[in-house]
């Protein structure tokens, strides 16, 4: 699957468009920063609601500091009548997948992860604690973006840890980049949510894996045709044998 994404990227960069982006860093703290993961669709009827919490979410003041947010939009709801265009089948497969990593009997929408865990409660959310995930000292993820579009990142361990105190378990990790679209707004016309405006923030419209070189990595920002009011990155660092985020960096482009 790596390999396939691998590939997927070098073709990408055959294809790039030019970026009118500002140059500046992105940088996680040394405590673990969270990873808040909405599965969605424009075609189920109960994911307005988790939604509407998710784009709460871009007024908090710890965003980016201590949580990131993302919308994966899922496509296996597209059958009923509303074919979700932010939807895409690796959106699924990594809703899957967790369901696997973590011997979950289905999957389902809106469904949330924090750290890669199921969050049930979100609806209740305290995110100053979010779901009681402990703040460990990780180590420093950072992000250099350019106004091409080409980005250098690196991570810095946490003095005293190493990879298999994080469970990477000498496994080789992978930085993922997603673009993600801000103030999106569709007026749904079929299925169950017809006839409403549905409000998007943090959708991912894009996303792509580096592998790592020595601590660091090197590469293009993934693209997207979508036009937003806003774009804004998040980036994860996570294991080749696990999909948990082990550190989380992210903000709004300029």
């Amino acid at each position: 699957m790596r390999l396939l994404l691998i590939i997927s990227l070098i073709f990408s960069f055959n294809i790039a468009q030019a970026y009118n982006y500002q140059s500046q860093q992105f940088k996680s703290q040394s405590s673990q920063v969270s990873l808040i993961e909405l599965f969605t669709s424009e075609g189920c009827s109960s994911c307005p609601p988790a939604e509407h919490w998710l784009n709460s979410l871009k007024t908090h003041k710890n965003l980016w500091d201590d949580f990131v947010p993302v919308a994966f939009h899922v496509d296996y709801w597209d059958y009923i009548g509303w074919k979700d265009v932010y939807a895409k089948p690796k959106h699924t497969e990594r809703q899957r997948l967790y369901a696997l990593e973590n011997r979950e009997p289905s999957v389902y929408t809106p469904g949330v992860r924090a750290e890669g865990k199921e969050w049930r409660n979100w609806r209740r959310a305290n995110l100053e604690k979010l779901a009681d995930v402990e703040r460990k000292q990780v180590g420093v993820l950072s992000m250099n973006v350019s106004a091409d579009g080409t980005f250098a990142a690196n991570f810095d361990l946490a003095e005293g840890k190493t990879l298999e105190q994080l469970n990477v378990k000498g496994e080789p990790y992978f930085l993922t980049v997603a673009l993600l679209g801000m103030g999106i707004s569709t007026e749904v016309k079929r299925g169950e949510n017809r006839g409403k405006t549905l409000d998007h923030d943090f959708i991912v419209l894009n996303s792509q894996d580096y592998e790592i070189n020595n601590s660091s990595w090197q590469g293009r920002l993934p693209e997207s045709k979508v036009k937003a009011s806003q774009y804004a990155i998040a980036a994860w660092i996570s294991s080749n044998k696990s999909l948990r985020p082990i550190q989380v960096a992210g903000g709004v482009l300029k």
